[in-house]
């Protein structure tokens, strides 16, 4: 059970994460030239002309990535279900998972808000340099790439994601305190 316990709570942050990442950019309203952006990234589309070779380049490299993360999303929704499919006759156990999953989940979302709000440039020249190796991930600020998705763009989704993320680990730790309720009154 402690393994499986481990192993629940390093993959239930990341995929409320990703679980929130998806719903909040499903939502979220874009702009015409945003959602021409989202459609190509979807492969339901082309990408608009008006980007030149190095924003082109870009949003194909984005969409590579994009399509990794859809698989790693499905992988854990996989892991977690399994889990809790596993320990669904034996609630304290379960209750338990919810718990300390929930709690990780909130630890994990306040260190990456700490670590944002503090090493917030050094992270973003990170992430870029390992998803996006080839370099090709810097722009002009008067580039059609910057003017399509400012930096307040992502900024405000990385808030929203963060945010619901939070609020599914209150979810599950509210979870577990229902289930810990409901078997102890039906043992008395």
């Amino acid at each position: 059970m402690k393994r499986l316990l481990v192993v629940f709570c390093i993959l239930l942050p990341l995929f409320l994460l990703l679980l929130s990442y998806k719903i909040v950019l499903g939502v979220t309203s874009l702009t015409p030239a945003q959602q021409d952006v989202m459609t190509y990234l979807d492969d339901k589309g082309s990408l608009p002309e008006e980007y030149n070779e190095a924003e082109s380049s870009h949003f194909a490299d984005v969409k590579g990535v994009m399509r990794h993360v859809e698989i790693v999303f499905y992988m854990l929704l996989l892991g977690v279900t399994l889990m809790i499919t596993y320990y669904r006759k034996d609630t304290m156990k379960l209750q338990k998972m919810f718990r300390y999953g929930g709690i990780t989940t909130i630890i994990s979302i306040l260190f990456f808000i700490f670590m944002t709000f503090f090493f917030f440039d050094s992270l973003f020249t990170q992430f870029h340099h390992l998803f996006f190796p080839q370099g090709n991930w810097q722009f002009p600020l008067d580039s059609m790439i910057l003017q399509t998705f400012p930096f307040s763009f992502f900024s405000e989704i990385t808030a929203k994601i963060t945010s619901f993320a939070f609020i599914l680990g209150i979810v599950f730790i509210a979870v577990s305190f229902l289930m810990k309720n409901d078997t102890s009154s039906t043992r008395h």
